[in-house]
């Protein structure tokens, strides 16, 4: 028996709406990614309260959880990562508050900000001096330092991170230069 030109249609628009299947998938696709920038700045305006209240732990980990919804373009991102750092170290969460500038920095570096990634690197080996973590200390230095000396800075942003890294205290810059 052979099919007949009716089950061969039909075959060939099963065939043609599944191979179209991926393009109205992807469109649907975007209105998570609206509504995770909305909840986003809604949990960004909800951490700033909180940090009127002085509850900043809890102010801390709303900017994380705002930096995580956020694209990795989205300069908010770093912004609400670098209040959590801030927010985290006030609060006496160093280990947080180090993690937070670590992942400030990544951000930048997803965006191509070297001068912010470097920045927020070393203020991460600071927190990681304060902790007595020199392997962090070395670590998070080194990233820095490796930033300062690519051909893509511009020698004021250069200057910058350097002068950051010479004002740094001894120990920390003892700590940069030894690998752990």
């Amino acid at each position: 028996m052979t099919p007949s030109l009716t089950s061969r249609l039909s075959f060939a628009g099963v065939l043609l709406a599944t191979l179209g299947l991926p393009a109205a998938a992807s469109a649907q696709y975007q209105l998570p990614t609206l509504t995770s920038a909305a909840r986003a700045d809604s949990l960004h305006e909800a951490a700033a309260v909180l940090v009127a209240a002085h509850r900043w732990r809890d102010a801390a980990r709303l900017h994380r959880r705002s930096a995580q919804l956020r694209e990795a373009d989205d300069p908010l991102g770093f912004r609400c990562l670098k209040d959590a750092a801030a927010l985290a170290y006030a609060a006496g969460d160093l280990s947080g508050a180090r993690t937070d500038l670590a992942s400030a920095a990544g951000q930048a570096l997803a965006r191509g900000e070297l001068r912010s990634a470097a920045l927020a690197y070393l203020d991460a080996a600071w927190i990681a001096q304060e902790q007595k973590n020199p392997r962090q200390v070395w670590e998070l230095g080194h990233r820095a330092q490796m930033l300062a000396d690519s051909p893509l800075l511009g020698a004021t942003d250069r200057a910058a991170i350097l002068h950051r890294i010479a004002l740094a205290p001894d120990a920390v810059q003892v700590a940069m230069r030894k690998e752990p």
